[in-house]
């Protein structure tokens, strides 16, 4: 069983994060010369995630003119392997929290409910074998939990 599709939740309000997370969704943080939106897609993409969405709340039009932005260079310097290429963002002018994230990603028309979703924190990096755990979706019985606690401990 194969994940396609991951949700990046990058909707939080940044409160932890004193002043500066008032005026700089945690995703733009730099981090050795990238911002954590950049190296969590770049995860994504080097698992096999195929369609990123990404959820927004607070600074919407920061994230998003960021990675217009980006996008917009990627063009111009005929890079074919865009960095930016099939992520898409949902907006959520109220703030629904992760089960209201996930809802909205899988009533999209052409996911309707179908397949599965890796959800991601976007301020958290990811160190697992991913291969390891799709391996183990075709039973149904296990859920992430119980992976975590057999093959991570």
């Amino acid at each position: 069983m194969e994940i396609k599709r991951a949700l990046l939740l990058a909707a939080g309000m940044g409160t932890r994060m004193g002043n500066i997370g008032k005026i700089l969704p945690k995703v733009l943080w730099p981090v050795f010369e990238r911002t954590l939106l950049e190296l969590q897609i770049k995860y994504l993409k080097s698992i096999g995630i195929e369609e990123i969405y990404i959820n927004t709340h607070h600074c919407h039009e920061q994230i998003k003119n960021f990675v217009k932005k980006h996008r917009k260079e990627e063009e111009e310097g005929g890079d074919d392997e865009s960095l930016f290429k099939n992520t898409f963002f949902i907006h959520e002018p109220t703030l629904l929290d992760i089960g209201g994230a996930i809802h909205n990603v899988a009533s999209l028309k052409q996911i309707d409910y179908q397949g599965f979703l890796l959800v991601v924190n976007s301020d958290q990096f990811l160190c697992s074998n991913f291969k390891l755990i799709t391996s183990h979706l075709k039973y149904s019985h296990l859920n992430y939990s119980h992976l975590r606690y057999k093959y991570f401990r």
